[in-house]
């Protein structure tokens, strides 16, 4: 009964250090290039990166390598809880898209992007929460 308890004990203490590991480093886990979130389509990936200021897009190839602006068009729109979309102008930024969001007071909002590349549409979504 006692090599029971403490084989319960040893179990239980353990399995937090398996469950708790994030997968940094781990074969097949991915680091974005900037520091954003990946989201991507058949075609391409987009990073998003989150700041104060507005939001940039960095075109990405399944392998993580840039994309020329010159190959990618994008059109967007954000749409905050209970509210209506409202279209996004972005700019060609070296090697991004850069673009302002008006979130109207909004904890969160939904990016949408159309993209073609290579002749073909496609859609990538976002959730984003704004930094102020």
């Amino acid at each position: 009964m006692k090599k029971l308890g403490i084989s319960f004990f040893l179990v239980l203490t353990l399995s937090n250090y398996v469950l708790a590991h994030e997968g940094h480093g781990v074969p097949g886990a991915s680091q974005t290039p900037h520091g954003g979130v990946v989201q991507g389509n058949t075609e391409l990936f987009f990073e998003l990166v989150n700041e104060a200021g507005g939001i940039k897009l960095y075109p990405l190839t399944h392998d993580m390598a840039p994309i020329a602006l010159a190959d990618v068009v994008i059109d967007g729109s954000a749409q905050a809880p209970k509210k209506s979309k409202q279209p996004i102008k972005f700019a060609d930024v070296e090697d991004h898209f850069e673009a302002k969001v008006d979130e109207k007071g909004a904890y969160r909002y939904i990016l949408e992007i159309t993209t073609k590349y290579k002749g073909k549409k496609g859609k990538v979504t976002f959730q984003v929460e704004p930094q102020n």
